[in-house]
């Protein structure tokens, strides 16, 4: 019986792990500037949102959190706003940076942070 519950234990954390690791976008991530227009970089510089953080529960920007639910797709990943303010589309690039509508009105590309 023990080796049951051990087993049924470590599925779970198994598929914990699978939500979060499912996720290509979590983490943080800054404004890369060399491919993203002068005018969205101004614009995200001047609302704060020139680094963010995605979490599993939500999106981290300066002194904002937004708690959102992820929808991860073949090439993209939504995030949709718990507070029902509509969804952030976010767009996986071939080379690891991610293309992010931001709510300003314009799109950004990004890179993880540090990279």
């Amino acid at each position: 019986m023990p080796a049951c519950v051990a087993a049924t234990a470590a599925m779970a954390l198994a598929i914990a792990a699978c939500g979060r690791l499912g996720n290509p976008v979590l983490g943080d991530w800054e404004l890369d500037r060399d491919e993203t227009s002068v005018t969205a970089a101004l614009a995200a510089e001047l609302t704060d949102l020139a680094t963010m953080t995605f979490r599993d529960d939500a999106i981290v920007a300066g002194d904002s959190v937004i708690p959102v639910t992820w929808v991860v797709e073949e090439k993209r990943v939504r995030a949709i706003r718990a507070d029902g303010r509509g969804e952030h589309a976010i767009e996986l690039l071939p080379d690891g940076r991610i293309r992010v509508s931001l709510p300003v009105g314009v799109e950004a590309v990004y890179a993880r942070a540090g990279s």
